[in-house]
């Protein structure tokens, strides 16, 4: 894996059991796990075969990790190479549940093929930032920045899914109904944040998996990584914070808007 730091690998799972979830399983290659291990706490560990630290398709094990589950997140530094397609499809193809496609799954999407969304059981949650998007729609940057809304309505569309187009203010469409949440400060803008976002998003939909409101699901965990992300910054510095600083911070996000 190109990016398996345990802390940040940490930080998505402790964030979806902040966020609701009962039972998290992290699944990772084999060859990381003395490094990852020790962080996971309450989380159970699954390791993948892997070669040279990038995960394997290997259809069993799959099978075995999705026994039993809700919903899962896919991508977050598994590195991007055909054996990470051929997991997606994998699970696009066999599987009834909702799925969270982040960083290298998004790039392996783009890279091999996006035309398996079209094929899918699962109910798909797409969470790009405008550069991703870009890979995945062709359309500029600049293109993308101009006209967020409609653009990101548009790819939701056509492949009959939800998108969370990330930005100064978190775009969240299942091509008909626009979401916006503003919430997030500048001291999120560091690493392993997006693996939080997701993780959030994955502990809220693992609570409620129907699929009509999969967008107001995916925008309200939105709102509470801004806010737990704006609380943390409070209690440091827009410099200083960092990704488990948000994680730390989702309970008390959780609480004031319970409140």
């Amino acid at each position: 894996m190109e990016y398996s730091g345990a802390i940040k690998l940490s930080n998505l799972a402790v964030s979806t059991l902040k966020s609701g979830a009962g039972v998290v399983k992290l699944a990772t290659a084999k060859s990381i796990f003395a490094s990852v291990s020790p962080y996971l706490v309450e989380s159970t560990f699954y390791p993948l075969s892997d070669r040279d630290g990038k995960i394997l398709f290997k259809k069993k094990e799959i099978d075995s990790l999705l026994r039993g589950v809700r919903a899962v997140a896919i991508g977050m530094g598994i590195g991007n190479s055909k054996n990470v397609y051929k997991i997606l499809v994998h699970i696009l193809k066999n599987y009834d549940i909702t799925v969270i496609i982040d960083a290298d799954g998004l790039n392996s999407l783009a890279k091999y093929g996006m035309n398996i969304l079209k094929e899918t059981k699962c109910n798909v949650i797409l969470t790009p930032h405008p550069k991703e998007m870009e890979r995945l729609s062709g359309v500029k940057v600049t293109d993308i920045l101009s006209d967020p809304i409609n653009i990101a309505k548009r790819l939701a569309s056509e492949y009959s899914l939800t998108l969370l187009l990330k930005g100064s203010a978190t775009v969240v469409t299942d091509g008909k109904d626009v979401y916006i949440s503003d919430r997030g400060c500048s001291g999120m803008a560091t690493a392993g944040s997006g693996d939080v976002l997701s993780g959030v998003i994955l502990g809220v939909c693992a609570q409620n998996n129907i699929k009509e409101e999969t967008p107001l699901n995916v925008v309200s965990a939105a709102f509470i990584n801004g806010m737990a992300g704006e609380i943390a910054q409070t209690k440091s510095n827009e410099i200083s914070m960092t990704a488990l600083d948000t994680v730390n911070s989702i309970a008390e996000a959780i609480s004031k808007i319970k409140g």
